[in-house]
């Protein structure tokens, strides 16, 4: 916002304004002695020189000042709230009318766009709920199966509905993170009674490749939402069964501070790669781990992140190419809850 910006802008102005002083200088030394009136003529337009010259800047400074914090909210992405011109210029009152039209315009369409969502989170709540009956039978054929003998099928079969209930967990999981705030309760929960649950409930999974799981000391209670936790814990101990070798081996242990309780989870099986480890949060983010096992979508670390950042649980990880990886999830104490934030 420069004056010759200023300048350019009243072209037309300040042109009208030089032909009617043109104008008048030409009828004068027209009607006049020229010899007699020259300086008065110099005078007249020194005159009207400097009062215009007077507006001018005055203008200049007052266009400025309506517009300058206006252009730098739009100029460095920040709310224009509180910068919107409030003067009765025409300029003035269609650039208000301009902004009320497109968030009218914007308000509609987000709501539309809510419900739409709404609506097919709707849907996959449903399906989901729909597709546990059929994997219920599953189970009841896996029993059936395991009583004539054949252990081997009925040993895969579950561990197959165990890998589809898992998916299915997963797409509900995520459906419900956009929504999160409204399904969020935090309360006291046994750290290892949770870890125990999620071996229970996928201990399909480490049979099936002979993992040996050592479990340390749990017995903490931490101050979190129960369910979107057990998520979390799903998801990277899920992980870590699927990268471990046949005989591999998980470990699972907590510590405490005098800020948190961290709990570890650490595995001795293909390691993420440097180049990945500062990557495996983003979405959709499978790296070199993920296309060549061809098993990972790259959205449950994501949504795991996301959650976690809500809860204020803090995630690192730390690993070594066919060593280990170990992830640390921090799970701060009561007073620092009152930190979290809503989605």
């Amino acid at each position: 916002m420069t004056f010759f910006k200023y300048i350019k802008d009243s072209f037309r102005t300040i042109l009208c304004f030089l032909l009617i002083i043109l104008t008048i200088n030409l009828i004068l030394i027209s009607s006049t002695d020229i010899d007699k009136s020259i300086l008065d003529i110099l005078y007249m337009n020194i005159l009207l020189f400097s009062i215009f010259i007077g507006f001018l800047v005055m203008g200049f400074i007052k266009w400025k000042h309506t517009y300058r914090d206006l252009k730098n909210a739009l100029d460095n992405g920040n709310s224009i709230e509180g910068y919107i011109p409030n003067g009765e210029k025409l300029e003035q009152l269609l650039i208000r009318k301009i902004i009320d039209f497109k968030n009218k315009e914007k308000f509609e369409e987000v709501k539309d766009l809510k419900r739409d969502l709404e609506e097919i989170n709707d849907y996959i709540t449903k399906w989901v709920h729909e597709i546990k009956i059929p994997l219920s039978v599953c189970e009841l054929m896996a029993d059936r199966i395991e009583e004539e003998g054949l252990y081997d099928t009925s040993k895969e079969l579950r561990q197959e509905v165990e890998r589809i209930n898992f998916l299915i967990n997963q797409v509900l999981y995520t459906s419900r993170a956009s929504s999160y705030s409204r399904d969020f309760i935090v309360e006291e929960v046994n750290l290892g009674a949770s870890v125990r649950s999620v071996i229970k409930n996928n201990i399909n999974s480490f049979l099936s490749k002979k993992i040996e799981v050592e479990v340390g000391d749990l017995d903490f209670n931490i101050f979190t939402d129960s369910k979107w936790t057990y998520y979390i814990l799903e998801q990277i101990i899920n992980n870590a069964c699927k990268y471990v070798d046949i005989h591999g081996k998980i470990e699972i242990f907590a510590k405490e501070t005098d800020e948190s309780i961290i709990l570890c989870i650490r595995d001795n099986g293909i390691g993420i790669p440097a180049k990945d480890i500062d990557r495996i949060f983003d979405r959709g983010f499978t790296g070199d781990n993920g296309r060549r096992t061809k098993k990972s979508t790259g959205m449950g670390l994501y949504i795991c992140k996301k959650v976690a950042d809500k809860l204020n649980i803090n995630i690192q990880v730390t690993s070594e190419v066919s060593k280990y990886t170990e992830f640390r999830i921090i799970f701060y104490k009561i007073s620092d809850y009152l930190n979290v934030t809503e989605m």
